[in-house]
């Protein structure tokens, strides 16, 4: 519980302090940017993906029809057409109204976006207790992937929503971390839910890791972006 909490603690500091890269000059922030897309997709296939297929297979000892046998992959995907429908839903309202007088649709967009992530964020903080169970060093590097992508994420909103995000955005992302961690230490919801929202988050996490890197007007470091997996890769391995 001790480690979880700490986890949590670095989570709010991410949350408080990921605007501040903007103060710096683009190249060091797009190279800060790629060393953790890099860590964020190692983490993809490293963990998420073969945790997937533990919870598939032990979902499919455990239940009847009318489940598929590749559900929670089916889930994973819907995760990520989800969260990747939402960025390009946010970047079409960016480029198509360039008027002053949008204030109602932007509040709109603002809260619909920031809401599925404080969601994102709240099954996060459910997970950083039940997957902390035991001290050991795989499970510190997992939720420390989590810390470094929830920078890449925090940093996208501050991009897409500016002020809006910065007053009140990383507050609310702050809250529901927290509140998901409460109800981790508090709740143990049945071991089916709890698989469903793995691949819910197993989606956007998929999603949000590679949205960052492969276009290409984001400008990535490729070398940073390689240094990341690297390193990554070979402490999850050691």
């Amino acid at each position: 519980m001790f480690l979880s909490a700490f986890i949590v603690v670095l989570i709010v500091l991410v949350h408080l302090w990921a605007g501040k890269i903007a103060l710096l000059n683009p190249l060091p922030r797009r190279k800060w940017l790629s060393l953790f897309g890099g860590i964020s997709v190692a983490f993809v296939f490293l963990h998420i993906i073969p945790d997937l297929s533990y919870m598939q297979e032990s979902l499919n000892e455990k239940l009847l029809p009318p489940f598929i046998e590749n559900d929670l992959f089916v889930l994973a995907m819907c995760g990520i057409l989800l969260f990747y429908g939402i960025e390009r839903g946010v970047i079409h309202f960016r480029e198509g109204n360039s008027t002053e007088d949008k204030t109602v649709e932007e509040h709109a967009i603002f809260w619909s976006h920031v809401g599925l992530f404080a969601l994102f964020n709240s099954i996060i903080g459910y997970y950083l207790h039940n997957e902390l169970r035991t001290d050991d060093f795989s499970s510190f590097l997992t939720l420390l992937a989590l810390c470094f992508h929830l920078f890449i994420v925090d940093y996208s909103l501050l991009l897409h929503h500016d002020k809006m995000y910065d007053k009140a955005g990383r507050w609310i992302m702050i809250i529901a971390v927290v509140t998901g961690w409460v109800i981790g230490t508090v709740f143990t919801i049945p071991d089916y839910i709890s698989f469903v929202l793995f691949a819910l988050l197993s989606g956007a996490i998929i999603v949000n890791s590679f949205k960052e890197e492969l276009p290409e007007e984001k400008e990535s470091n490729y070398l940073y972006f390689l240094i990341g997996t690297t390193v990554y890769t070979v402490l999850w391995v050691i």
